[in-house]
């Protein structure tokens, strides 16, 4: 009998430490998907995950709504950490266009993705995580014409421009920044122009930008463009004034340029104001 409930111990101690073996494999096993999200950048970390799968931990890790669908769907695997939010949707989106809209303290609210429906991948009943700072650093964009931009695939890009960002495809953003800091003013011309032609190349990318624009009066679209172009304000609005083929984008860049005061100075560069 002693030696029965020897054995009948040694059993229970022999599946007890299974047990607990089996469950420290467990626990060494990384989480096949895991996303962070703070002060507007995103760390992940994803194994063989469904691409609307992330979007929809996206949304549920960020408080923001998630809308339209997944042009491409696949697995994705993917590893970076602390990377600003925008170029981490590009990474993790590929060649798929989206919209990313702030509201009141630079909050992110929503996530659009281009091309497709616009429903919402899910309902995200999680509130909005509080800033962890006040460095948050969500863009400021009243009209949200800032955001659908930084939505955009980059632009190939080629000569000065090229050499002088270092890439052969620059972000709608990267293109401004050039055009209005540059000190070189070919390759401010250059991106300005690529900036440009990029616009008005695709209709079905231009229109939200318009209409984002639109919902802004002219002093406050003034003061958006004074604020990111500093003081070359009045080039980068002589410039869409003259080269753009959109007569709407034309007419209020020449109000704008109107407003900034230098419509004398600027007339023979701008030509005549377009018809509207």
């Amino acid at each position: 009998m002693a030696w029965s409930g020897g054995r009948a111990a040694v059993g229970l101690l022999a599946i007890v430490l299974g047990c607990f073996t089996a469950s420290a494999e467990t626990a060494r096993q990384p989480s096949p998907k895991v996303l962070t999200y703070r002060n507007d950048r995103l760390s992940v970390r994803l194994t063989a995950v469904s691409l609307e799968e992330v979007m929809t931990e996206l949304g549920q890790t960020t408080g923001a709504q998630v809308y339209g669908t997944v042009r491409q769907p696949r697995d994705l695997s993917a590893e970076f950490d602390d990377v600003p939010l925008v170029e981490a949707l590009h990474r993790l989106l590929g060649d798929q266009n989206f919209v990313v809209k702030y509201g009141k303290g630079s909050r992110l609210r929503a996530i659009k993705l281009l091309g497709g429906p616009q429903a919402p991948i899910k309902t995200v009943a999680t509130p909005a995580p509080t800033p962890a700072s006040a460095t948050s650093r969500g863009p400021t964009d009243p009209g949200g014409a800032v955001g659908i931009l930084d939505g955009h695939r980059p632009v190939p890009v080629a000569g000065q421009l090229a050499q002088a960002l270092g890439t052969d495809a620059a972000t709608f953003r990267e293109l401004f920044d050039a055009a209005s800091h540059n000190e070189d003013a070919a390759v401010r011309d250059e991106a300005m122009g690529a900036f440009i032609g990029a616009l008005d190349a695709e209709p079905e990318f231009r229109e939200p930008v318009l209409r984002a624009l639109d919902t802004l009066d002219d002093f406050t679209l003034t003061e958006l463009l004074r604020g990111l172009a500093g003081s070359r304000a009045e080039e980068i609005a002589a410039q869409i004034a003259a080269h753009t083929h959109v007569s709407e984008l034309s007419s209020r860049a020449w109000d704008i340029l109107l407003r900034l005061g230098s419509a004398r100075g600027t007339t023979n560069a701008a030509g005549t104001r377009p018809a509207t």
